[in-house]
């Protein structure tokens, strides 16, 4: 495995066995990232147009994200604010101009972006756009184990900082990191 505090310290990937769109994931979920196992996707304090960081797993409300079908293996992804479900506050992830280097934020009122689940192993996924001009998909993408790393959209690295585990709540609890090897 690569040293991990170095920049460029994502693993590379075999060629995977599944490499398809997946059947449709719904409902609560979190998302972990393959390379940096201790790291949650995360709604940045919880607020509107903050940012999707990577963060260590704390059960919070703003690490729980709805998956929402818009058909196909397509989704919506939604969350909330900080444990304050109760108060309908529920944002959409949104790329609204995708290119590489895109950060994904939140946003209210119908403008979150659908994205596309592509399952890469067992228990691993892709999430992707297509770029604005729609000539090449991009892929959510954490690029350090640091504490408030911003998720971005990246071309294809073929490297496990682009792969997800997208478990429900009770999952991650079990330590899902040790199960799936990664």
């Amino acid at each position: 495995m690569a040293d991990e505090s170095s920049p460029n310290a994502a693993e590379s990937l075999p060629s995977p066995e599944v490499n398809a769109p997946a059947a449709i994931i719904v409902g609560q979920r979190v998302l972990t990232n393959a390379l940096y196992g201790d790291r949650a996707a995360d709604l940045d304090r919880g607020e509107l147009n903050a940012y999707l960081i990577g963060w260590k797993h704390n059960g919070r409300h703003n690490q729980i994200f709805n998956f929402e079908p818009q058909g196909g293996s397509t989704c919506k992804i939604l969350t909330t604010g900080i444990d304050i479900p109760r108060l309908g506050r529920v944002f959409e992830v949104s790329s609204p101009d995708p290119a590489p280097g895109t950060e994904l934020r939140a946003t209210i009122g119908g403008v979150g972006s659908v994205y596309t689940v592509i399952a890469h192993a067992p228990e691993l996924y892709k999430l992707s756009i297509l770029s604005a001009g729609g000539t090449a998909p991009l892929y959510w993408t954490l690029n350090s184990e640091e504490a408030g790393t911003r998720i971005t959209l990246e071309l294809d690295n073929g490297t496990s900082n682009q792969v997800w585990g997208i478990v429900t709540p009770d999952e991650v609890d079990g330590d899902v990191h040790e199960r799936r090897g990664s």
